[in-house]
């Protein structure tokens, strides 16, 4: 199993508890890369949910400012899947 699938595992249920499409993107310079992607699609805006200095999460809704503070989860489960 490759680290995007790996990764992606971690976003699935968040994307089920969000009821949206999420992906996750590492800041590479001035470059964002995905690096996992989760939930259905409905081709519709994206709009960045959380932002720091090395991640950039998206999701194909605007999220409240508790969903955001539930995002930085996300974040938390990631670093640990990747040391």
């Amino acid at each position: 199993m490759s680290d995007f699938e790996k990764l992606s595992e971690i976003l699935k249920p968040y994307a089920k508890i969000f009821n949206t499409k999420i992906w996750l993107c590492e800041k590479i310079g001035r470059r964002l890369s995905c690096i996992a992607r989760a939930g259905e699609e409905t081709y519709s805006e994206s709009y960045i949910v959380y932002e720091d200095q090395k991640y950039v999460l998206f999701a194909e809704r605007e999220f409240s400012d508790d969903e955001r503070e539930k995002a930085k989860n996300i974040i938390r489960a990631v670093e640990e899947a990747r040391g």
